[in-house]
């Protein structure tokens, strides 16, 4: 029987409570509103099947394939607007879609939480809520039955999702399937859905309106200066930075993800995916003659065999150059092999959140200053007024 008494060695990736043949085991929201499996005792059979298929608990063994390493984005400029980078994963699920299979991936809900879904297809709208980071531990729910379902019955599948929740998936699985397409995605670590549902709640109620759509990391300002963007139903925008947002600060200030996120157990470069996604801030570095034109790029790890001849099929609908992937991680991918590093404060930070202005809470511990207001109002100004595309030009 599985029992949390470390939250660092849980990264709740649901791999224990679909396993459960007695389906005895429940993800419950602990008190900072992370899912941590909670095993019904009168119902449990001591199997031990919980325990044998954690992803941490369990090493998986990495593909001895030779990596391929590539900098890479959408040839369509629509798709790589509306992208965090350089747009990989649209042209890989419309591949996955025309021939026949699904995809499961992170979205938003009807309430904006965000939650992982199976798609059999895909249409605009829907690819508005998958595109884009999501800086949120998601919902896993009940794909990982539905994806072992469609494989069994031959359909092609797609998987999107942090490296360890690919790790809980392929644990789950307990064997390769050659119509299992895995992406994992670099990241610095995942935030707690409570936090992201106070954080809508108060910009709800500052703006007096329900939303209609946020990214993330919107390129309003360009790749290189992404920023947090929610257009409402009454037709007003926000925008802001990691300086002041407080969702991003929290991220970004390394205060709010789950703590299995301080001490990762899958930080390397070799992987149980087929392609390993991280951003490319250094694209005119990596590749020859290249000019950053601010649209973002994508670093994409071809770890397996596989991933190599689907990108070869689908090749043709992106911007593909071949780069050192040994230098692409030291220039960009730091958190493909490194922890993140917890605040000071990480320990005290979700204490009484559900009893203060979640404004005044943040400021509390990662103070927001005025000089980064000051800083915010003047870029929004330069923006404005058109000045930095002029200096963007003369810069460039």
């Amino acid at each position: 029987m599985i029992e949390i008494k470390d939250q660092t060695k849980c990264c709740g990736c649901t791999a224990c409570e679909n396993i459960c043949p007695k389906n005895c085991i429940t993800m419950t929201a602990d008190s900072e509103g992370f899912l941590y499996p909670v095993v019904d005792e009168k119902q449990c059979v001591e199997c031990g099947a919980c325990e044998k298929i954690c992803p941490i608990l369990n090493k998986l063994p990495e593909s001895e394939y030779e990596r391929k390493a590539f900098v890479l984005r959408a040839k369509k400029k629509d798709i790589v607007e509306q992208s965090t980078s350089g747009g990989f994963v649209t042209p890989l699920f419309q591949w996955v879609i025309k021939n026949g299979g699904m995809v499961c991936t992170a979205t938003y809900d009807d309430a904006f939480r965000v939650v992982h879904k199976v798609y059999s297809k895909i249409d605009e709208q829907d690819y508005q809520k998958i595109r884009g980071s999501k800086y949120v531990q998601s919902d896993l729910r009940d794909c990982l039955k539905q994806i072992k379902a469609s494989l069994k019955e031959g359909r092609l599948v797609c998987f999107v999702g942090t490296t360890c929740q690919v790790y809980g998936l392929k644990s789950f699985l307990k064997k390769d399937y050659e119509n299992l397409i895995l992406v994992d995605l670099v990241c610095h670590g995942a935030t707690s859905p409570k936090l992201w549902e106070k954080y809508l709640a108060y910009q709800r109620d500052k703006y007096q309106s329900e939303i209609a759509h946020i990214s993330f990391r919107n390129k309003t300002y360009g790749y290189h200066s992404s920023t947090m963007r929610i257009d409402f139903q009454n037709h007003k925008t926000y925008l802001g930075s990691a300086r002041v947002d407080l969702m991003l600060k929290s991220f970004f200030k390394e205060i709010a993800s789950r703590p299995a996120c301080y001490d990762c157990q899958f930080k390397h470069a070799d992987r149980v995916s087929d392609f390993t996604l991280y951003d490319c801030w250094h694209a005119s570095d990596l590749v020859p003659n290249l000019k950053d034109d601010d649209r973002g790029y994508t670093n994409v790890i071809v770890q397996s065999e596989k991933g190599s001849n689907i990108l070869a099929q689908i090749q043709e609908d992106y911007e593909l150059y071949p780069v050192d992937g040994e230098r692409a991680i030291q220039l960009d991918g730091k958190m493909v092999r490194h922890k993140a590093i917890p605040h000071p404060k990480r320990n005290v930070f979700y204490e009484n959140m559900d009893e203060t202005n979640l404004l005044e809470h943040v400021n509390k511990y990662i103070p927001i200053t005025a000089r980064d207001h000051i800083f915010e109002k003047s870029k929004r100004f330069v923006y404005a007024t058109g000045l930095y595309q002029k200096i963007k030009k003369i810069i460039g």
